[in-house]
C-alpha cells in the first residue's frame, strides 16, 4: 500500500509528522482524519446507527471484561512501523488500568470498526493493516447487512473470516470464557433508520 501511494506522487507521513501536524495546528482537534499508511484520510462521517452501535460494543465489552481488559472508545492505534495511527471505533487491550493504553505494559488484543458508509475501506484496507500489525482479532460491525465479521489469526492478512448473524453468539478469541449475543453489538431495527 505504502508503493501505491508512492506511485501516485503523494508525500507519505510518519505518525511523527502526523502528532507534528496537530501540534502546529496543521491539523485541528476537530479534523475527523486518520493516517493509513503514510497517508492522511478523512474519516467518514458518523450517523445516529453508527453512533448507537459504537455505544452498544462499548458497554458489552465494558461491562462484560471489567478488570480483565481496558476498552476504548475512538482511541488512536499508534502503528508506528506501518506509519499508520487510526481512530478504530472500540480498542480492547489486554491491560485493564486506562493509564496504560499506548504503552508498552498494554497491548492491543481486539479491534473493532463500525462499518456502515466506511465499510469496503473496513473490510479491505483496515483489515489489511491490523492483520500487518498483528493484532490477533479484528471485528466489523457491518450496519448494513447487520452482520458481525471477525477476522483471526494474522499472518500478513488474517487467515482465517466468519460471519456472524444477530441469533448467534461469539466469544472473543482472548477471552473464550465472555460470550455475547450478537444481537446485542447492533443498534434496534428502528433505530438503524437514518
Amino acid at each position: 500500500m505504502a508503493r501505491a501511494a508512492e506511485a501516485a506522487g503523494l508525500h507519505r507521513f510518519t505518525v511523527d509528522d502526523y502528532h507534528r501536524m496537530a501540534e502546529a495546528g496543521i491539523l485541528a482537534a476537530d479534523d475527523r482524519v486518520e493516517l493509513i499508511y503514510g497517508v492522511i484520510r478523512e474519516m467518514s462521517p458518523k450517523n445516529r446507527a453508527h453512533v448507537i452501535a459504537a455505544t452498544r460494543v462499548f458497554r458489552v465489552f465494558e461491562h462484560g471484561l471489567i478488570g480483565r481488559a481496558g476498552v476504548y472508545i475512538e482511541a488512536p492505534l499508534g502503528l508506528v512501523k506501518l506509519d499508520s495511527e487510526p481512530e478504530p471505533d472500540i480498542v480492547v487491550t489486554d491491560n485493564p488500568n486506562v493509564e496504560s493504553y499506548g504503552t508498552e505494559t498494554s497491548r492491543p488484543l481486539l479491534v473493532i470498526e463500525i462499518a456502515d458508509s466506511s465499510r469496503r475501506y473496513d473490510l479491505n484496507l483496515k483489515s489489511e493493516l491490523y492483520a500487518k500489525a498483528e493484532i490477533p482479532e479484528y471485528w466489523v460491525v457491518d450496519l448494513p447487512n447487520r452482520v458481525l465479521v471477525v477476522f483471526c489469526e494474522p499472518d500478513g492478512t488474517y487467515q482465517s473470516r466468519a460471519s456472524y448473524e444477530p441469533g448467534s453468539r461469539i466469544s472473543p478469541v482472548s477471552w473464550p470464557d465472555f460470550e455475547m449475543d450478537v444481537d446485542a453489538l447492533f443498534p434496534s431495527e428502528a433505530s438503524s433508520d437514518r
